[in-house]
């Protein structure tokens, strides 16, 4: 039975769930219109001080020129008062010239000069604010494009947007931090002049202080601008390479809180930590390309791929410093098929996409895959990509998918991420056509095997077993009851349920055991819990004991006698409690807020020190009967 015909999905059914990053576009674009507006203020304020400039540099010139008439005049008439055309009472002219000459050259023209470089000083002040505000649109309008290279389905045009727009990012992002440090050393230089003019000690302990912080400030942005300049070129990055980088800055913008300073408009700092932190994601990118963890000889060929399906998915715990050299070649396959298969999986949505269309075949996409890996690597690597995602176009169910599978693989084979250079709306069809495959193979296997007979689940290295997992996944997440309880009573609710005939799934650990049942059983489950609990255990007030928060518990480990008598204590003094009555691992619990009150200091010294002179092994096998 097919899938699904020829699944055809519309583009805008591959943008129906908002991405995160693109939902901030409005509000950036809204921000670049701001500094815009901002912009054209400065230049207007800009060209009217220069106009003023204009003007008065006009009124000087009329003043000189005035001046200058007025000399030639008192030259005139001391010429003809000197040969006695004109009467000496003529010098009472000439002396009120001067004084207008002298009011214009020693008054009049200085004020105007003032003025001048005051309109100057605004000028220059203008320029560096329109200068920032010009680097902040510009590297909003950066950062929108680089979002905007997430949504382009083509693979190569998404690549020269994401490295024409970060690079115009990374540059406007380094104009700024300039001119913040130059500002700075300005700031730093005044500081040092007030220092040396001080005779204060007070004041100059207080300029010191002043005088560090700038130094320190200056140190900081001038990191951050050695860390730009000596980003990798992105320019002679390969395709994947790039993917990755991409990969990483998308997840980084989409875990940043752009709106956390409640300022719509002010995105400097989020944007600057985004682009920072990208100067290093083609390194990581360049490293990622190596053995997976840092085990694996040589760089993938990137040539035609090998078929691989001989090569076993290999996902148990591994310790590399005692394991055979059998055990770390499968290791090493495994992650080496890994690699290639994410690598397939792009190729094979690229090739099954009509980028005319907007469509996509995603089951001739897993067939393609197919033919080289298996169904189990398939699914591994799709749940590995996607783990933890936050992407709304990523559907729940998909989400579901990735965290079931990877519910209890070893952290050493979900900690460096492998990444897919698609659109994530193609990789959401892509993963549901994976989801819905799986069953099927699940009853091909069951045709080709007879019944096998029921074996008790074998502990991984790691001390976890895993009871039924299959029917974890068969449960729809919203019909699914878990729970978690202590290894003891976890043990006989699952030998009462296996009585009843009640399906369920368990993780098992040294520590406890968490069941999951469906919603249909919950009551019955219920019921095997109470029954389980009342055998083993008895708990007093286990409600008090979920509404401590963790941090605020005091669990004080005893007898069951002494218990007893505290639990009196307590519901004398009117006391919220909670407690476990099991014998010498019995526990009781309090707000650490009142824990003094009713254990002694010296009982909780002494019993820190018992605890610090035991050993691990002896602690965590007295911790399992403490735990509440």
């Amino acid at each position: 039975m097919p899938i699904q015909d020829n699944e055809v999905t519309k583009q805008p059914e591959l943008e129906a769930d908002a991405h995160k990053s693109e939902t901030l576009l409005p509000i950036f674009h809204m921000a670049y219109g701001s500094h815009m507006d901002t912009l054209d203020h400065l230049q207007e304020q800009k060209a009217e001080t220069q106009d003023q400039i204009s003007k008065s540099e006009n009124r000087i010139a009329v003043l000189e020129e005035k001046a200058a008439r007025l000399e030639a005049t008192n030259a005139m008439l001391q010429e003809l008062m000197d040969s006695g055309k004109l009467p000496g009472a003529v010098s009472a002219i000439i002396r009120a010239n001067e004084t207008k000459i002298n009011a214009i050259h020693e008054k009049r023209i200085p004020k105007i000069e003032n003025s001048i470089k005051k309109a100057e000083n605004k000028i220059s002040k203008l320029d560096d604010r329109i200068a920032v505000f010009r680097l902040k649109a510009e590297k909003l309008r950066s950062f929108s494009n680089v979002i905007q290279s997430f949504m382009i389905p083509n693979p190569q045009k998404r690549r020269e947007l994401f490295k024409e727009s970060m690079e115009n990012l990374r540059n406007s992002s380094k104009d700024l931090l300039c001119i913040s440090m130059n500002a700075e050393k300005s700031k730093l230089s005044k500081l040092f002049e007030q220092y040396e003019k001080s005779d204060s000690m007070a004041e100059k302990f207080k300029l010191g202080q002043k005088i560090e912080a700038v130094k320190s400030s200056i140190s900081a942005v001038e990191a951050k601008i050695h860390k730009l300049e000596n980003a990798p070129e992105m320019e002679n990055a390969n395709d994947h390479i790039v993917d990755k980088a991409i990969a990483q800055t998308e997840a980084e913008i989409e875990n940043t809180d752009f709106l956390s300073n409640g300022d719509l408009s002010d995105f400097d700092k989020p944007i600057e930590t985004v682009t920072l932190d990208s100067a290093e994601y083609l390194r990581n990118a360049e490293m990622s390309m190596e053995d997976d963890f840092n085990m694996i000889d040589g760089i993938i060929n990137n040539g035609k791929k090998e078929e691989r399906p001989d090569v076993p998915l290999f996902l148990e715990e591994i310790d590399f410093s005692t394991c055979d050299d059998a055990t770390l070649q499968a290791f090493r396959e495994s992650a080496k098929a890994n690699m290639e298969c994410a690598k397939e999986i792009s190729q094979a949505l690229s090739q099954n996409y009509d980028y005319e269309r907007y469509t996509l075949n995603s089951e001739q996409a897993l067939r393609d895959v197919r033919e080289k890996f298996s169904d189990d690597r398939i699914a591994f690597v799709l749940a590995n990509v996607l783990q933890g995602t936050s992407d709304g176009r990523i559907s729940k169910e998909v989400k579901d998918f990735a965290k079931d599978t990877l519910q209890d693989v070893p952290e050493l084979y979900t900690k460096r991420k492998l990444f897919l250079s698609s659109h994530a709306g193609l990789i959401n069809l892509f993963a549901k056509t994976v989801m819905q495959a799986q069953p099927e193979k699940q009853v091909e296997k069951q045709a080709e095997k007879p019944t096998p007979e029921k074996k008790e689940p074998q502990r991984s290295r790691s001390g976890v077993r895993k009871i039924n997992p299959n029917y974890y996944r068969q449960i729809p997440p919203e019909d699914r009851v878990i729970t978690n309880e202590p290894a003891k009573v976890g043990a006989i609710i699952m030998t009462e349920l296996e009585k009843q005939k009640i399906p369920f799934s368990a993780v098992e650990t040294e520590k406890g055991v968490t069941i999951t049942v469906s919603k249909k059983n919950e009551g019955a489950f219920h019921a095997a819990e109470e029954k389980a609990k009342d055998t083993h255990v008895r708990l007093v007030n286990p409600e008090v004991f979920r509404q401590i928060p963790r941090e605020d518990r005091a669990i004080h480990p005893m007898s069951e006698k002494d218990a007893q008598e505290t639990m009196q204590k307590l519901e004398k003094d009117g006391i919220p409690y909670s407690a476990r009555l099991d014998g010498d691992k019995s526990a009781v619990t309090v707000r650490k807020s009142e824990a003094p009150a009713y254990f002694s200091r010296k009982k909780m010294k002494k019993l820190a020190q018992e605890v610090k002179a035991e050993s691990p092994k002896q602690r965590e096998s007295k911790s399992k009967g403490q735990e509440l």
